[in-house]
């Protein structure tokens, strides 16, 4: 017999189904179902009484940057997943007042073949988002006197944010932060630096200390490809002189940036096996009635 496909929100489960959230994620990356933020939900499907999908969604941008989020997918099969999202999606329309970006993210692991399954319910491919290990390395070049590296504080996060949403859809995630969102990564001790060269912003950092290992999670710069990669050889030394407790660098870079990855693999750097596809969507309001 036929088994139905259903969704239902975490919050609903009872204890022991809510439980086998568990097997279905890696133990590290299971959503803390106890402590998600309002307008975070983390959606489930099931297959019969076989728990097959799961997807976080964040919507708290929704009436005021006009975004959704996917993120924390987790699948028996891709189909499964596109199902959830499909439904999910078609639960969140109703609310959708304006034309909204929702965005999701994959991690790109070994059942995940093809992205056609998504691309069947109208998202598109836009970016994948790779981890590379950068080695901390002692050294110092004169041209190093020419950069700064400039720690922002909550009143000038703003200046900060402006300067990074102009080059969003190249970073991880793909979408502009709100103010709401670096508040949100603040308070998880992320740090935001502003890059300058003779005095000039020539990119944006945002980055944490994750047990003894910097994760800059985004780096972005505006220059060409030589000075790109002697401002990623700037970060080794300085990350060398100033944080000496440090096991390692790492660094999120995404497709849509070669002239940061090919100075990270000049640098030594090597990649590692996390990534992450970012695929984006538009919802428009239903038409009047």
């Amino acid at each position: 017999m036929k088994q139905t496909f259903t969704i239902k929100e975490s919050r609903h489960l009872p204890p022991h189904l809510r439980f086998l959230l568990h097997s279905l994620y890696p133990s590290q990356r299971v959503p803390n179902l106890f402590s998600l933020p309002p307008k975070c939900l983390v959606y489930t499907g099931w297959l019969g009484d076989n728990l097959v999908a799961a997807v976080t969604v964040d919507y708290r941008d929704l009436h005021t940057t006009h975004q959704i989020r996917l993120a924390d997918a987790a699948y028996k099969d891709t189909t499964s997943l596109r199902g959830l999202i499909d439904r999910v999606l078609y639960q969140f329309h109703s609310q959708v007042r304006q034309k909204t970006t929702v965005s999701l993210n994959v991690r790109n692991e070994r059942n995940l073949q093809r992205l056609d399954p998504f691309t069947a319910i109208g998202f598109t491919s836009h970016l994948e988002s790779t981890v590379y290990d950068l080695p901390l390395l002692p050294f110092r070049k004169h041209t190093f006197a020419q950069w700064q590296i400039c720690l922002e504080h909550p009143d000038t996060y703003g200046v900060w944010s402006s300067t990074r949403n102009q080059y969003a859809r190249l970073l991880p995630g793909a979408l502009p932060v709100s103010e709401r969102t670096v508040d949100e990564w603040h308070q998880k001790q992320g740090a935001f630096h502003l890059l300058k060269r003779d005095g000039a912003v020539v990119g944006t950092m945002y980055s944490r200390i994750e047990c003894s290992r910097l994760h800059i999670h985004e780096l972005h710069m505006t220059c060409n490809s030589s000075t790109v990669r002697e401002g990623v050889s700037f970060l080794q030394q300085s990350s060398y002189i100033k944080m000496k407790t440090l096991q390692d660098v790492k660094v999120t870079v995404t497709s849509l940036q070669p002239s940061v990855r090919d100075a990270l693999l000049i640098q030594k750097a090597t990649r590692t096996p996390v990534s992450t596809y970012t695929l984006l969507k538009e919802l428009t309001p239903y038409p009047s009635a």
